[in-house]
């Protein structure tokens, strides 16, 4: 080993020393500097967008993407808006008075003389809880008049012996009354009648309402004097 670090020679003892300490210096410089040459030269930099750079390919997809919130979206804009719908009125919204839901009442004179006029009285009342449209036509209503099986007048045989009661709106538990005469004739079809005189007798009466509703009255015929 060479004297330097063996501390053997004429100079004094620190003098070895400080060349053993600079050897050692020296050694850990070298190491120091092999390190230094196997490590990675540098580190990757990420680079920082500036405020006006072109935004990266992740802004512009996110861009592109409409927001389902948003109210400008493309199928909020493309969607037609319902149209608004029309409110029913109370006149179309009220149904026809059915002759389950009405109730007829029929009167007139008990006793007439042959050749004489009888005045019917009808009544037409709607008896559900709910309002309805009442009309009295020819469609709709009917009067007759039976000597036993047969039969002696009707308004069937000719419309204008009906009064035409105007289509209205009846609320529950109204009523519709109307005349009805009969100048004691027996009737045909064509608004024709008979001129001979009916024989005294009993008669009976029958208003109908839609063919289901009806009611009836008895009353005598008598003999003209």
């Amino acid at each position: 080993m060479s004297d330097v670090l063996t501390g053997k020679g004429p100079q004094p003892p620190q003098v070895y020393w400080i060349r053993r300490l600079l050897v050692l210096l020296v050694a850990v410089v070298v190491v120091g500097l092999l390190v230094w040459a196997f490590l990675p030269k540098g580190q990757p930099v990420t680079a920082t967008p500036e405020a006006s750079g072109t935004p990266t390919a992740t802004e512009t997809v996110a861009s592109e993407t409409p927001s389902p919130f948003s109210s400008t979206s493309t199928s909020s804009s493309t969607e037609p808006s319902p149209s608004a719908s029309a409110t029913p009125t109370a006149s179309a919204g009220t149904a026809t008075c059915e002759a389950i839901g009405v109730q007829l009442e029929l009167s007139g004179f008990k006793s007439v003389k042959s050749g004489a006029t009888q005045t019917f009285s009808v009544t037409v009342e709607n008896n559900t809880a709910l309002p309805c449209v009442m009309a009295i036509n020819a469609d709709t209503f009917v009067l007759r008049v039976n000597s036993g099986k047969d039969p002696i007048w009707s308004t069937a045989h000719c419309e204008k012996w009906l009064p035409e009661v105007k289509k209205q709106t009846l609320e529950a538990g109204k009523a519709v009354e109307f005349k009805v005469t009969w100048k004691t004739f027996r009737s045909a079809e064509g608004c024709k009648q008979a001129k001979s005189v009916l024989g005294a007798g009993t008669y009976v009466a029958t208003a109908t309402y839609l063919k289901d509703s009806t009611r009836q009255m008895a009353f005598q015929l008598t003999k003209a004097s």
